[in-house]
Formats: structure tokens, sequence, C-alpha cells
């Protein structure tokens, strides 16, 4: 991983993954089993296409923003809660 990514925002990335896990494991626990984005067509499979769309832009966005030398951070999506 040399040269691809200073350690800031490997650290960074590795803390938001584990905040999205902690979110999982106590609001949804049951979303790794159930695996309902899988289903064709589903409105499961839309929001994790969804989901996962927004988490590779707000990516590219962070990147960039570094790369850029900007003090900024990006739009980063969040677990949302049920008022949200």
């Amino acid at each position: 991983m040399a040269g691809m990514i200073d350690e800031h925002k490997y650290e960074r990335i590795i803390q938001r993954i584990a905040q999205l896990g902690a979110w999982l494991e106590e609001e949804a626990p049951y979303a790794l089993a159930d695996q309902r984005h899988l289903e064709p067509h589903s409105p499961e499979q839309a929001y994790w296409h969804l989901g996962y769309y927004r988490g590779l832009s707000d990516m590219l966005s962070f990147l960039k923003d570094r790369a850029e030398g900007s003090e900024g951070t990006a739009s980063s999506s969040h677990a949302a809660g049920p008022d949200e």
C-alpha cells in the first residue's frame, strides 16, 4: 500500500469502517445474515447500491480534497438515525 495513501487517510478510513460496523451490530445485526440486498429488483438491493455508490463518491471526494491540500473534509455519509 506504500505510496497509495498516507497513514492519516488510512487511519481515518479504518476508523470509519469501525464506526459503521459498530452501528450495524447495534442497529441492524440481522442485516449480515438476511442478505436481502442480494434479492434481484428488491428495495434492499436498490438501497445497498445507493449506499455503495455514496460511499465510493465520498471516498473519492475525501481523497481528492486531501490530494489538493484542502483542509476541509469530504461530506461523508453516515448511518442515518430514525429521524434522518
